[in-house]
């Protein structure tokens, strides 16, 4: 006979503060990876890609599907989307080549990837919840 394994513990004070510690932790790692590497691009067959765009998406879902699995609740996600824009707003302002929040043009092209780097640190928390929530209300969901 197996054993079922002890429920986890997600509602409690505690679990909550660890569940806070935990997404703050991984907020500040966010916040230094996608500000420091938001403008690296690298050249692929003669494609310009946004590879440090697209390695903060990558690192951004990644922290969230851990945050999500480490602990079984939603929390730390609403954390890790509420702080970021605090964590990161040091790095916000104008500076060489524009800031994060305020993309400078460089020469007559206007930089974006400041405002799409804010989207995937702070709007792609909350998304990851949005497929949460309806995938459990999928699962609750009577069968015919």
């Amino acid at each position: 006979m197996t054993q079922q394994p002890p429920p986890v513990d997600t509602q409690s004070l505690a679990a909550r503060f660890s569940q806070v510690a935990l997404a703050i932790v991984l907020t500040i790692l966010s916040v230094v990876l996608l500000v420091t590497t938001h403008r690296l691009r690298l050249d692929f067959g003669g494609l310009e890609l946004p590879a440090g765009l697209l390695f903060g998406a990558v690192f951004q879902v990644t922290a969230c599907v851990f945050l999500y699995a480490a602990t079984g609740s939603r929390l730390p996600l609403a954390v890790v989307g509420s702080l970021w824009g605090l964590l990161a707003m040091p790095f916000l302002g104008r500076g060489v080549g524009g800031g994060v929040l305020f993309p400078a043009a460089i020469g007559d092209q206007i930089q974006y990837s400041g405002w799409i780097v804010q989207g995937i640190g702070v709007l792609l928390p909350f998304v990851m919840i949005g497929v949460i929530t309806l995938v459990r209300r999928r699962g609750r969901a009577p069968r015919a």
